[in-house]
């Protein structure tokens, strides 16, 4: 009995050692990834809002893969400019984020620099926040071939 009591106390006790060190880890997340690219805007963004085009660069939906889940894929246009596209994508189960394109330096002469970036909210639960942690390499490593990906489609 007294055992028990013992590993009752420690579990709750890390339990908050661990929810104390989660809240310095914001809730707030915002992954970039930047590549230069041949400045034509209007075939990029065009690239990136047609979601049946995601088939051509998205490293998840590459030739077809995944298709089931793009399929139940939403995605809405929350901002969209001569040099900046933010779209919320929402899947079923999931929550939502915000992912946005912004190019940068575009004129004819040189090449531009095509942002894309993902936003993330964690809630408070220490599992989420320390999780969070780890998107660098997970979306991080999609999000730079998706890059490379969509230089190689754009200019072709």
């Amino acid at each position: 009995m007294r055992l028990l009591k013992l590993a009752l106390i420690s579990l709750i006790v890390l339990f908050g050692i661990v929810t104390a060190i989660s809240l310095i880890i914001p809730s707030d997340i915002r992954l970039a990834k930047v590549i230069t690219i041949r400045p034509e805007r209007d075939s990029i963004f065009a690239l990136l809002k047609n979601k049946e085009r995601w088939r051509l660069w998205h490293p998840s939906f590459l030739n077809g893969a995944n298709d089931s889940i793009l399929s139940n894929v939403t995605t809405n246009i929350i901002s969209e400019n001569d040099s900046i596209l933010i779209m919320q994508w929402r899947q079923p189960g999931k929550k939502s984020l915000n992912m946005g394109f912004e190019l940068v330096g575009v004129n004819n002469l040189e090449p531009a620099t095509l942002q894309w970036y993902m936003e993330f909210k964690t809630s408070w639960y220490p599992w989420e926040k320390i999780g969070s942690l780890f998107y660098e390499s997970n979306y991080g490593v999609m999000m730079e071939k998706g890059l490379l990906n969509i230089k190689q489609v754009i200019e072709k």
